[in-house]
């Protein structure tokens, strides 16, 4: 039996070790500066989605990087885990039972050093153990525990506004990219026609050689500023598929119209938006959270060191095999009291080391406040520059497109310049770009302002509705 016995303990550790424990040992470099060739027993990646994504308002691609972003799944696992250590910790109020099934093959000498027949004793037991008074030390830590969950949900709502706010900058640079294509064909376009005008002319004889090289080469310019600016819009459209937690070889298709804020009321005072700021922003809280915390785990350290008051209860039965002994049940009932007499300075020491993240938390707290004020004096100045850059802008634009017609008209009958007229074109094009960067540089304004300022998405004036 003893041989069986040994035989199956020896097979146990095998059949319970995990299949990749007995693999077969990895080849390791021979020599520095080898590389190591991947295994073909990886496993194989998922495959990579393809398709068209189709969205029909900035506020559905918002809601789907909410939920596909790594980012915030680990917000939401993180908030999970806290709970569930608020759960543990609020467990210590209730007492603990202990069940437990024992089998013991004994042999023993009486006390004339004779043998004493072979005895195997089974039976069940239970343990309850109730701590009863602990001067407060399970309440300190369940109140730590609970501000610390506060402080992680407050944590995952600031991740959930950077994640909106790196959708909408994405959004936003794309629109920017797209507008600056528009105006690069539309420039093209012009200058095309011009080339076309200078051909007409060069064959009847009121144009020279030297004006239709200048038109090609303007013509050939846009064409290139045409090109980089495709490329910029291709890259700007990878980076908002990123930022909403899309595949790049997934096709990303815009169903709306960006829809502009109402402009910042010149009343609006940033006085007000500071205090704002210090209500609503998450991370400001979340500190403010987790100082609290340090201090009530502070205060659960040094309650530890006073005594504590359990209830301590035992009961079993023993039962004997192949034995004519009558089966017999035991039990004990008792208070035990708890003093921590020594321990180096432990208790202390953590109350102490408690006591001190609460105070750097809350001066972490303060340099923040500062760092938000700083954010939101920027925002806020960023969004009055742009309004008042879009306005100018606009201006700028119809004093642009009425000079490129009167050089267009000058040009065509004998009155003006090709250079006059390609120089007209040449500003008209600067100012359509830069309406159309002023437009885009207006809603990355509010949003990084509403961002500063620790908004709700769905008050956010940048997002349609």
């Amino acid at each position: 039996m003893n041989t069986i016995l040994h035989r199956f303990l020896l097979c146990v550790p095998l059949a319970l070790c995990p299949a990749w424990a007995r693999a077969a040992a990895l080849d390791l470099p021979e020599r520095p500066g080898t590389f190591w060739s991947q295994p073909d027993g990886l496993p194989v990646p998922a495959a990579t989605p393809t398709g068209v994504v189709r969205f029909a308002s900035l506020a559905a691609l918002t809601d789907h990087a909410l939920r596909e972003r790594a980012e915030t799944r680990a917000a939401w696992l993180g908030i999970q885990a806290e709970a569930a250590r608020l759960d543990a910790a609020s467990a210590a109020n209730w007492p603990t039972l202990t069940g437990q099934l024992s089998f013991t093959h004994s042999r023993a000498l009486s006390s004339s050093g004779a043998q004493v027949p072979t005895l195997d004793r089974y039976g069940p037991s239970l343990s309850l153990a109730y701590v009863l008074v602990d001067f407060g030390a399970r309440a300190a830590s369940i109140d730590a525990q609970r501000y610390q969950l506060i402080a992680s949900l407050l944590t995952g709502n600031r991740t959930l506004q950077d994640t909106v706010a790196e959708v909408e900058a994405a959004y936003f640079a794309l629109l920017a990219a797209r507008a600056q294509v528009t105006a690069q064909i539309q420039q093209e376009t012009a200058l095309r026609a011009s080339l076309d005008a200078v051909d007409a002319r060069l064959r009847g004889g009121l144009a020279s050689r030297a004006d239709q090289l200048r038109a090609r080469a303007a013509l050939v310019e846009a064409e290139l500023a045409r090109q980089a600016a495709e490329r910029d819009r291709a890259k700007a459209e990878a980076a908002l598929k990123q930022a909403a937690g899309l595949a790049q070889t997934q096709t990303l298709e815009l169903d709306w119209q960006a829809v502009p804020p109402d402009p910042l009321a010149a009343t609006t005072l940033l006085a007000d938006l500071l205090q704002e700021a210090q209500r609503n922003r998450p991370d400001l809280q979340a500190l403010q959270a987790a100082a609290t915390s340090a201090r009530f785990e502070a205060e659960r350290a040094r309650a530890a060191r006073w005594p504590s008051l359990s209830l301590a209860a035992n009961t079993g039965r023993t039962l004997f095999l192949d034995s004519d002994r009558s089966p017999s049940t035991t039990y004990s009932v008792g208070v035990n009291v708890t003093m921590p007499l020594f321990d180096g300075g432990r208790l202390a020491a953590q109350a102490r080391a408690a006591a001190r993240d609460a105070e750097r938390l809350q001066a972490d707290a303060e340099a923040q406040r500062s760092q938000v004020a700083l954010a939101v004096a920027d925002a806020y100045y960023d969004v009055r520059q742009a309004q008042a850059q879009r306005e100018g802008v606009g201006a700028q634009f119809d004093s642009a497109s009425e000079s490129a017609q009167a050089a267009e008209a000058r040009y065509k009958t004998g009155v003006g310049s090709l250079l006059e007229w390609l120089t007209a074109q040449a500003d008209l094009a600067r100012a359509r770009q830069a309406q159309a960067q002023a437009d885009s540089d207006w809603l990355a304004a509010f949003s990084r302002l509403n961002h500063a300022l620790g908004r709700l998405p769905a008050t956010s004036p940048a997002s349609p509705p």
